[in-house]
């Protein structure tokens, strides 16, 4: 199940750093409105909270090893679900952002998922 998780998380990674990539202005756009829309964050954290909680579940192994990346990932997601649902207004200073600087930290945020996947992936299936 773990090995599952691993490739699933890792593929995700370069599927959404890829897009991040290439569709920057689209990714741009979608932020700037659902920071407009408390509902529309709740909306995408309620999409996004089992995700993060089957890896927490599942894959909570806090080894000194690669795998660990995909735990934290899983935590991550899940604290970041849990704020938005909580605490809607927590990343409001991402509206202070002008939308050159969003879209320049989307387009590296992309590159660095992208690689990370790549990374993860690759080390999976040496398993």
């Amino acid at each position: 199940m773990t090995l599952i998780i691993e490739r699933i998380i890792a593929s995700f990674l370069i599927i959404t750093g890829l897009s991040y990539w290439f569709q920057s202005l689209i990714w741009k756009d979608l932020i700037k409105e659902l920071l407009t829309k408390p509902a529309w964050l709740i909306f995408w954290s309620i999409l996004f909270l089992p995700w993060g909680l089957i890896v927490v579940f599942s894959h909570n192994l806090w080894v000194a090893n690669w795998t660990v990346i995909i735990t934290v990932i899983g935590w991550l997601i899940t604290t970041k679900c849990i704020l938005y649902l909580l605490v809607p207004s927590w990343a409001d200073f991402v509206k202070n952002w002008s939308d050159e600087f969003l879209q320049r930290y989307i387009h590296i945020a992309g590159g660095i998922e992208t690689v990370l996947g790549c990374v993860l992936l690759f080390l999976s299936f040496g398993r």
